[in-house]
């Protein structure tokens, strides 16, 4: 029975007695790479990437479907390290996007490629020109539109930002989750709001649906990274009526230490009427020190000196203003699920303070609304053991009026 099985495993292999084609193991073929702020991969995931890509480049110097991967997994490689420079130390195939870009011009100087790489390198402080020639030649690029938004909102060109903006809309590109997220942000803020965010994707699906779809377009929305950025800074404090803060030449090593600067030199210095918020999806150490004086309000902290009660702004939002469907249940593949799930988990304060009050005035079918959304969200929680830490303190006694202490 043995041999009969062996037997007939080894016809099903090959074809009119030939060996059948071995395919490549894995992790040893190279693949197309994207932002690793769109899709979540392991850092050891894009090393061998650029490792392959590198070698998929020496082949031909002259590709730029060769050298633009070969980049795109280099910048994830550095992305999931913390930006650290020193992540070049793990295999001889890493570089710098600096050390990239004079490859590029030597071997596909004038392409598409070429400027794209050149101009965006600088993160916030980017090129404009050899973006703008980038985009001349590929506007449709995967990639190229969050770029070019980053320099018309650095550079204070709204007309160029909207014109971007739309043109990615129509592309499909953001996640359907990120989108339903901004949205619910967008919704938590008083009128002529400022919020405080820090990531790609708690900002660039805010802006396009300002921009676009005009979604709350009276809110400032404000990301600490182009804070890092002096003349994008020292623009931004004075429009505040916040004092200079001088940070010098900031290696790409402090770039956490600088944030929690820019941060704290804002809040504390804030003198406007506007509502300040914080989005919830920013690191806690940012804020650190500062908690005494957040009070959760929808998707994000707002800052008070004198004491905000929550409740009743939530479960409006909660039964009146939020988009749930997305959490409930995607309809459509998304390739940034996993962000969407981490950025989910934002909503727990809220509806835990929802749960309670109507535990506490006796609305059973609005509470079984709230576990079932619950449900939803700790099931994008992995670990096991994680989600069940999330789930024992949620249904905990009572609610927090603010982060922890």
């Amino acid at each position: 029975m043995k041999s009969l099985l062996l037997l007939l495993l080894l016809v099903c292999s090959s074809a009119a007695g030939q060996p059948a084609p071995v395919a490549p193991a894995p992790g040893n073929t190279p693949e197309p790479q994207v932002s690793f702020a769109r899709e979540s991969k392991p850092h050891a995931y894009y090393v061998r990437q650029a490792e392959l890509w590198w070698q998929q480049v020496q082949h031909d110097l002259h590709s730029e479907t060769n050298w633009y991967n070969y980049y795109r997994a280099c910048r994830n490689a550095q992305g999931t390290a913390d930006w650290k420079e020193e992540f070049v130390r793990e295999s001889p195939a890493l570089k710098l996007g600096a050390d990239i870009v004079p490859l590029l011009k030597q071997h596909i100087p004038g392409t598409f490629t070429y400027y794209f790489v050149a101009g965006s390198t600088g993160g916030v402080a980017s090129d404009g020109g050899l973006l703008l020639k980038a985009y001349q030649l590929n506007p449709d690029f995967e990639g190229i539109h969050a770029t070019l938004v980053t320099y018309a909102t650095t550079t204070g060109n709204d007309t160029l930002r909207r014109a971007v903006n739309q043109r990615w809309y129509t592309r499909q590109e953001l996640s359907p989750g990120l989108l339903s997220y901004a949205y619910n942000v967008l919704h938590s803020l008083a009128p002529g709001a400022i919020l405080l965010t820090e990531h790609d994707n708690d900002t660039y699906p805010l802006w396009l649906l300002q921009d676009v779809l005009h979604v709350r377009p009276d809110v400032h929305v404000l990301n600490i990274d182009f804070l890092l950025d002096e003349s994008f800074r020292t623009r931004t404090f004075a429009q505040l009526h916040l004092e200079p803060l001088p940070l010098g030449q900031i290696h790409v090593n402090e770039y956490a230490r600088n944030w929690e600067k820019v941060v704290h030199h804002l809040v504390t210095g804030y003198r406007l009427t506007q509502p300040l918020y914080l989005a919830m999806s920013m690191a806690p150490a940012r804020y650190e020190g500062l908690t005494a004086d957040l009070y959760p309000t929808g998707l994000a902290w707002r800052y008070s000196k004198t004491k905000i009660a929550t409740q009743a702004l939530n479960c409006q939002l909660l039964e009146e203003q939020f988009l749930w469907d997305e959490v409930r249940q995607p309809l459509a593949y998304d390739r940034s699920a996993h962000f969407v799930q981490q950025l989910n988990r934002n909503y727990l304060p809220l509806l835990r303070e929802c749960y309670h009050f109507y535990q506490r005035t006796k609305q059973p079918q609005r509470q079984q609304q709230v576990r079932q959304l619950v449900a939803a969200i700790l099931a994008g929680i992995e670990p096991a053991a994680e989600r069940e830490h999330a789930r024992q303190a949620f249904f905990s006694a009572a609610p927090v009026q603010s982060p922890q202490r």
